[in-house]
This record gives structure tokens, C-alpha cells and sequence, in this order.
């Protein structure tokens, strides 16, 4: 009897040590994602910024001036290490590099630019990186937040799974479901509600931005 009771106890131990050991993890993960989707929302802003003063600049979006009729520029707004996890390109979107896109920018506004990225390196269940796409109606650039779930101004990609945030300019938000303009992203109580939240861990956060930094002129 004494041994079936040892026996048990050791069981118990272990098995809520491992259930103990999951929730940390858990917990980690829930932090490091609400901490990366903070991130990934001032990156919404930050980029969608740079496009609309270089249409105010220049009178058209980036890469519109170069499409032909029904054309769409994409370009993937991923490290290089990121780029590798793509794999769903797509032969009816004209694609540009982010070496392409960073430089543009640059040139434009005569200064070097920060680059600013998903900090997941990785995907696991849904896509790392953000996407600009631009047609002759607008553009479009949209981020995964994957703490934020479905919401007036949040949806999910066609995955299911995975909630993304949309910007567009006014020709395109009529497209796009759930888009809006920047004016009005910015300025929405729902979004205004994510972006005040604190980083749970704000230094390490910062230091994974800072690496990223000039990614796309790295040899």
C-alpha cells in the first residue's frame, strides 16, 4: 500500500510540475506575442507614414507610377532570414524586393531610413512579416496582431486563424475588408487601446527592433 501511495504522489508531482511547466510556457508565449503585436501596430503606422508622404511628395504611391493596367506591386516587408518561410508567391502580383522599397524611400526623402520588422523571427501557425500592395486605386498594407482576434477594425486572412490589422488610402477601403485609412486607424479607440499598453519587456523588445534596423543593405 505504501509503495502504491509513493507511487502515486511521485505521479502527481510530476504531472503537475509538467502542467506547471506548459502554463509558464504559455504564459511566455501570451506575453512575447503582446509584446510583438504592439511592435507590429507602430509598425503599421511607421510604414504606412513613409507612404503617404511620398504620395504627398510625388503625387503617386510607391511602385504605382510603374504599374500597367491591372497590375499589383507587392512587396513582402520581411527580413531576409523571413523571407525564407514565404511560400505562398504569387505570379499575379508584381513582386519588389524590400532592397527595392527601402531605396525608393530613401531617394525620395534624400536620408537614410530605418526599416523596421516583425520581430518573430519564425512563423508557427501564422505568417512573421508584413505586406504592401499597391494598384491604380491605392494601396493596402496590412499586419498580423495576433493578440488582438476579430474586431471592428481587425480580421482574419483567409487562413482562419490569423487576425491582421489594414490600412489603406480612401480608393481602396471600399476593397479591403475591415480597411481604413490611416486617419481614421490611428485615431480609432480600439486601436488607440492597443497601442497604449506597456511592453512587458521593453529593453529585449527594443534590442530585437535595433538588430533589424538596416536588414535589407546587409550583404
Amino acid at each position: 500500500m505504501r509503495k502504491i501511495l509513493i507511487l502515486f504522489l511521485l505521479f502527481f508531482y510530476t504531472a503537475s510540475n509538467a502542467n506547471s511547466f506548459k502554463e509558464n510556457i504559455l504564459i511566455a508565449e501570451r506575453g512575447f506575442q503582446e509584446d510583438a503585436d504592439l511592435v507590429r501596430l507602430q509598425d503599421l503606422a511607421y510604414w504606412t507614414g513613409l507612404i503617404e508622404k511620398y504620395q504627398s511628395e510625388t503625387g503617386f504611391f510607391p511602385f504605382q507610377n510603374e504599374l500597367q493596367e491591372n497590375e499589383v506591386v507587392a512587396v513582402k516587408i520581411a527580413t531576409k532570414f523571413q523571407q525564407q518561410f514565404d511560400k505562398n508567391k504569387r505570379s499575379d502580383f508584381k513582386e519588389k524586393s524590400m532592397k527595392d522599397f527601402v531605396s525608393l524611400l530613401s531617394s525620395q526623402f534624400g536620408k537614410h531610413i530605418d526599416e523596421r520588422y516583425d520581430i518573430q523571427k519564425v512563423p508557427t501557425n501564422s505568417p512573421v512579416g508584413y505586406h504592401y500592395f499597391v494598384t491604380k486605386d491605392g494601396y493596402l498594407l496590412w499586419v498580423t496582431c495576433i493578440t488582438c482576434g476579430v474586431t471592428p477594425i481587425s480580421t482574419l486572412l483567409l487562413d482562419g486563424i490569423t487576425p491582421t490589422v489594414n490600412i489603406t488610402s480612401d480608393g481602396m477601403v471600399d476593397k479591403v475588408t475591415k480597411a481604413m485609412t490611416r486617419k481614421a486607424m490611428l485615431s480609432h479607440p480600439i486601436y488607440k487601446g492597443w497601442v497604449s499598453r506597456k511592453f512587458h519587456k521593453k529593453a529585449y523588445i527594443e534590442s530585437l527592433v535595433e538588430k533589424n534596423i538596416n536588414d535589407s543593405k546587409k550583404q
